[in-house]
């Protein structure tokens, strides 16, 4: 005889996601079923040995958006995350026999991009503290919920007075975030919201090096270096 089971909560899908949020539903006290079909879990972010003896990540293969708040809230060092530095960012080689290899060292990095621009070695810098700037500003609100700040007058009625004072005290704090960046303050939300593929060829005369940084604006997003969005990612 089957034993019927009730739950609070039902999660599709056991990836990165759906792990998490299983599990900020569990510790809030609710009880959850988190349903796979696969024989693994972890979605993107495992790791397969998909040849014998060579192990690499499926589709994910870096964490950069899965917020420190997360790993200390749910203990995921203590519970066997080991975090590899990505040394070097990448590799990228051209027909003619040069190559443009990346990594942690600032210095290095500028040397390596001094090869195709020189101007472009001196930018890189620059483009660097902005992103630099930007994310020092957001990501301290990252984990808050987005404000809706321009609802359309029906849903507006709908809501509630403690929602529109969540969504007025968000978006100021935003407001103030970007607002502290000061004349860059178009570029960050550039940033947030355009596409890669004309801030890279604002920045950078080298097509080497455009293509190495548009790499990541659209691995993982099914879009092109032209779509709004991609320079966010």
């Amino acid at each position: 005889m089957k034993t019927e089971k009730r739950f609070d909560c039902v999660v599709i899908g056991a990836g990165h996601n759906g792990l998490v949020t299983a599990a900020y539903l569990a510790r809030g006290g609710k009880k959850v079923c988190l349903l796979e079909r696969r024989a693994v879990i972890g979605g993107c972010s495992v790791t397969e040995e998909l040849w014998p003896g060579y192990k690499i990540s499926t589709a994910s293969y870096v964490l950069s958006l899965l917020l420190p708040e997360i790993i200390d809230e749910l203990q995921l060092k203590q519970n066997g995350l080991c975090i590899l530095p990505r040394n070097p960012s990448s590799f990228t080689p051209c027909r003619d026999g040069r190559h443009l290899l990346l990594g942690p060292d600032r210095a290095f990095n500028q040397q390596q991009i001094a090869k195709f621009s020189e101007r472009d070695a001196a930018a890189y810098a620059e483009y660097e503290a902005l992103l630099e700037a930007v994310a020092e500003q957001l990501e301290p609100i990252l984990a808050q919920p987005a404000p809706d700040l321009l609802p359309l007058p029906r849903s507006w009625r709908k809501r509630s007075l403690g929602k529109q004072l969540r969504d007025t005290r968000s978006g100021w704090q935003l407001y103030q975030r970007l607002g502290a960046l000061g004349p860059r303050m178009p570029e960050a939300i550039e940033l947030l919201t355009g596409a890669a593929r004309p801030i890279l060829e604002r920045w950078f005369e080298s097509d080497v090096l455009r293509a190495t940084l548009a790499t990541d604006a659209v691995i993982g997003a099914f879009a092109s270096i032209s779509a709004p969005g991609t320079a966010y990612v």
